[in-house]
């Protein structure tokens, strides 16, 4: 969608300029905009509240994005920047997996595993937040936002506070500039709203309880499994009785155990609308484009080890998918004695095997791939294949091997709770080399357990054979 022509004019803060326009939450537009500053993309938001020119209401945000911006977890998405020129807006990290909402919209459901880790990511960051005398006030679906890791991520705190602020009867002009504390009541309500949002995103609806009755109702609450008894306490009636937000990642990796590991959760781009419709709800899609390779692209050729493809080789290989056994039949047909068959090279060295086919007066193309059971540098077929027919100068297409694929950082989540005994029996499974362990404080994983893998930033991928280093908690940070 476009942006609006009196916003795009608009230059929020003399620093940022809206693109387009990205979707609409319950408490504020998303835009892609540009940073004219360090020339980066960003997400920013615009508050939706009728009031939003009210002094009073100007003062509530920014008292709030100055107590949201020192916030810092991984799993709370960071306030880069905020303002109040031209009018109230905040500046974050531009997300390319979309939000929770979307997923939902389009017809997909959570499995009870894929929730399991959503809500333990969610309870988690609820953990820091809330530690922080803050809350949220209005976590649902839509601010629940996924990286193209499909990484959750908590958004839109202190905007929905501030909104919530502005409900009328609200008493913010008595409250005055500063962001209050929050009250335990309210940070349980925003454990009870997780919890709800949970049960939605697997059952399509956000009520724990049906009538004997009500078969269809009573499906849809078994289909949540051993996480079922987990939100019911979260939601209880009585807000004294319900779990507060270590407790409700407590509980959740308690019943981990029980579940399957989890199916890695699509992106908008691997989703559409369950009715092939084009509505505008879904052009969303294209606003979280992924730059550059796909996830499964960069694990099969490596951004550092990108292919040496020529045009003759990406001809053949489409005439070949294209053509299949007709292509080869015609090929073969038409050999004559200027042709010559093409011997089998699996599995010979990337040298030798094109040192044979120079000899055999063909140029060569060479693909880079990885393929499991394989070893760098190996050939592991040929384009045409063994038996097929070449003429003098044609082009032989030689894959070669980079090795055994590469191991995704996001999927050896699974660790998470393990002990160190299971989680090194996983990854010398996997082909890792556990080196050592790295005791770190963590307020929900009991001492002992894994909390994840100690990895330098940046690093999304490992070889096989890799060293790493596991995350151990070593219960909760002492009080200083």
């Amino acid at each position: 969608m476009m942006v609006p022509p009196d916003e795009s004019l608009r230059a929020f803060g003399d620093r940022y300029r809206l693109l387009r326009f990205v979707g609409e939450g319950s408490s504020a537009r998303v835009y892609l905009a540009e940073d004219l500053t360090l020339h980066r993309q960003v997400a920013l938001k615009i508050p939706t509240v009728e009031i939003a020119d009210d002094d009073a209401f100007r003062d509530r945000f920014a008292a709030e994005m100055r107590a949201t911006s020192v916030l810092n977890h991984p799993r709370v998405l960071p306030v880069y920047d905020w303002g109040l020129d031209p009018q109230p807006y905040s500046v974050t990290e531009y997300l390319a997996g979309g939000s929770l909402a979307m997923l939902l919209d389009a017809g997909y459901r959570l499995t009870p595993s894929q929730a399991l880790m959503v809500g333990l990511e969610a309870a988690r960051a609820l953990v820091n937040i809330h530690a922080g005398g803050r809350a949220h006030l209005s976590l649902g679906p839509s601010a629940i936002l996924f990286d193209s890791g499909a990484r959750p991520y908590i958004s839109d705190l202190g905007l929905s506070a501030a909104v919530a602020e502005a409900e009328p009867g609200d008493g913010s002009d008595d409250e005055g500039p500063a962001a209050r504390s929050y009250s335990a009541l309210e940070q349980t309500q925003d454990v009870h709203d997780l919890a709800l949002v949970l049960c939605e995103a697997v059952t399509g609806s956000r009520d724990l309880s049906s009538d004997e009755g009500d078969d269809a109702a009573m499906a849809a609450l078994t289909s949540l499994g051993p996480i079922q008894a987990v939100l019911e306490r979260a939601t209880a009636v009585d807000p004294a009785d319900r779990l507060t937000a270590a407790e409700l990642a407590e509980e959740l990796l308690r019943v981990a155990s029980l579940l399957p590991r989890p199916d890695p959760i699509p992106v908008p781009s691997e989703y559409s609308p369950p009715d092939g419709s084009a509505d505008a709800a879904y052009d969303q899609t294209e606003d979280f484009a992924q730059v550059g390779p796909s996830v499964s692209e960069r694990s099969a050729v490596p951004l550092d080890d990108a292919p040496r493809r020529r045009w003759p080789g990406i001809v053949l290989a489409a005439i070949l998918v294209l053509g299949g056994a007709a292509a080869g039949a015609w090929a073969l047909f038409w050999a004559g004695p200027d042709t010559t068959a093409v011997p089998e090279l699996k599995g010979q060295t990337r040298a030798a095997a094109a040192s044979v086919a120079v000899d055999l007066g063909w140029q060569v193309d060479e693909i880079l791939v990885r393929e499991p059971g394989t070893r760098r540098g190996e050939v592991v077929r040929t384009e045409p294949a063994a038996g097929a027919s070449l003429g003098d100068g044609a082009t032989l297409g030689l894959f070669v091997s980079l090795g055994e694929p590469l191991i995704l950082v996001s999927d050896l989540r699974f660790l998470y709770g393990m002990t160190l005994q299971e989680a090194t029996g996983e990854l010398e499974g996997l082909g890792l080399v556990p080196s050592g362990e790295t005791l770190v404080n963590d307020a929900i994983v009991p001492p002992g357990l894994v909390v994840g893998l100690d990895v330098e930033d940046g690093v999304y991928e490992l070889e096989v054979g890799s060293e790493v280093d596991l995350l151990v908690s070593d219960g909760r940070a002492e009080a200083g």
